[in-house]
């Protein structure tokens, strides 16, 4: 399977934006910088002809809302979907609700954690898994990895031990298993995986992550509640 998608935005304007950056005053002088900010974001729908998107910067801090400057062009895209998005914040003031011109973004590969344990699932180690970085942002498990580029059919999900789930910290697994034995390159991907099945049980205090991380000797990544 495609781990990850492409989609197009109808952005006009934005190629006057990216020329702006790159303009000089009379003197010589570098004209002034837009900050540009990238985020995994989740689509809201297109709010009077705008599109518009909610995410979290980490952990539990409060819901932004940010509104593009026209509506994603792409019947292909539903609310709920994740996405990376890089965008220029009104006013240079990153994370904060309001109007943002948005410059591009792409799909992310995305699920919802599964409670059910398949016997697939056993060889959950197959394929290293290098981590960037792993991070929550509400009920939202998100990574940046590195994984073997493959035509062949491919699990990559997130499961959960379902003789855990009743316990405070459930343990929850990276599954990737690629079909055969592959030697390729790596290629970078995104994914976002949500994980509210398990962190909305009153008995869940955190999760603990198990990956078959090539990065570093850290196979288990832990994330509390209350943060």
């Amino acid at each position: 399977m495609s781990l990850s998608s492409a989609i197009k935005y109808r952005l006009a304007a934005s190629a006057v934006v990216l020329l702006s950056l790159c303009s000089c005053g009379e003197d010589g002088v570098d004209g002034p910088v837009e900050m540009t900010c990238t985020d995994l974001v989740t689509f809201a729908g297109n709010v009077g002809e705008r599109a518009t998107f909610t995410f979290q910067k980490m952990d539990d801090s409060p819901e932004i809302t940010l509104t593009a400057q026209s509506a994603l062009a792409s019947d292909d895209i539903e609310a709920g979907t994740r996405l990376l998005i890089s965008y220029i914040p009104e006013g240079n003031q990153a994370y904060v609700s309001g109007p943002v011109t948005l410059l591009g973004g792409r799909v992310v590969t995305q699920s919802a954690i599964t409670t059910e344990w398949r016997d697939e699932y056993d060889a959950w180690d197959k394929d290293k898994v290098y981590v960037y970085s792993a991070w929550r942002t509400g009920s939202y498990l998100n990574v940046h990895v590195r994984l073997t580029y493959s035509s062949e059919p491919r699990i990559f999900c997130l499961a959960a031990d379902p003789a855990t789930l009743d316990s405070a910290w459930p343990d929850v697994y990276l599954v990737h298993v690629i079909d055969g034995d592959v030697d390729n390159h790596d290629r970078a991907y995104y994914a976002s995986f949500d994980i509210s099945e398990v962190w909305s049980r009153p008995s869940t205090e955190g999760i603990r992550l198990h990956v078959a991380n090539s990065n570093l000797d850290k196979q288990i990544f832990t994330f509390a509640k209350g943060l």
